[in-house]
């Protein structure tokens, strides 16, 4: 299966990062404790192996580079959606008919 090696690798990366606070492999996710503001949790952990790498070229499955991603799936500024006058009428009618 592709990729087995390396999720073995990485596993193994995990398992040492996490020291007692890795837990083991549980249906193919991998799981460990970990500090959510005081409180302990459980991390799930799934691994795959992608047909199609991110932040690189496909031909070159050595390192990752994420500083040449693609930016134009990426804008610069959010701007919301603007609420039209018809959605606004709607919303006072259904204001009035219940009341608020």
């Amino acid at each position: 299966m592709k990729g087995q090696i390396a999720k073995e690798q990485v596993v193994k990366i995990i398992s040492q990062a996490f020291g007692k606070d890795y837990i083991g492999e549980f249906d193919k996710k991998h799981y460990v404790w970990a500090n959510d503001g005081g409180e302990k949790v459980q991390i799930a952990i799934a691994l795959t192996c992608p047909k199609v790498y991110r932040g690189i070229e496909e031909t070159a499955p050595t390192a990752l580079n994420f500083e040449d991603d693609d930016e134009t799936n990426h804008p610069s500024s959010f701007e919301p959606a603007q609420i039209t006058q018809e959605e606004k009428d709607t919303l006072e009618n259904l204001m009035l008919k219940l009341g608020l």
